[in-house]
């Protein structure tokens, strides 16, 4: 099964799918309004994703990194390598496209790239998301 999720990974991040989201990821995150509507649609989605536990915690990890988005975006944090940005950017440009690889409309694997993807870029910067978590920590937040 683990070795079909690298494949399916492979796939994705070789599609010109999501070789168009990295081009379209160096222009969105100079656009502040922009990056706030990438991360609307993107939460939008992610309320609609199936129940059960991969699911929470697949939620919950996006919902960070929107939280991540949002600062950027606010420039209240600017503690990211751009690299890593950049594919933060992607994959949720990726993520809200209807069509990509395996379109979202089909049913039971159209959102299976997406998590793949999604899965990949967090584990592959869990040490920036780290950082956030910590600095959200540190920083009053609003009531």
């Amino acid at each position: 099964m683990a070795s079909d999720t690298k494949n399916l990974l492979i796939r994705v991040l070789e599609s010109a799918f999501y070789k168009s989201a990295l081009r379209k990821a160096p222009r969105m995150v100079k656009n502040a309004p922009g990056l706030l509507n990438l991360l609307k649609s993107a939460l939008v989605k992610v309320q609609g994703m199936g129940v059960g536990a991969t699911f929470d915690v697949l939620r919950d990890r996006i919902v960070l990194l929107g939280g991540l988005l949002k600062a950027y975006a606010t420039g209240e944090y600017r503690n990211i390598a751009l690299p890593n940005l950049l594919k933060v950017v992607a994959g949720f440009i990726y993520f809200i496209s209807p069509i990509d690889l395996l379109p979202d409309f089909l049913p039971f694997v159209g959102l299976t790239d997406d998590v793949a993807l999604l899965m990949f870029i967090i584990k592959s910067i869990s040490d920036e998301i780290e950082k956030f978590e910590q600095w959200k920590k540190a920083v009053p937040q609003p009531k």
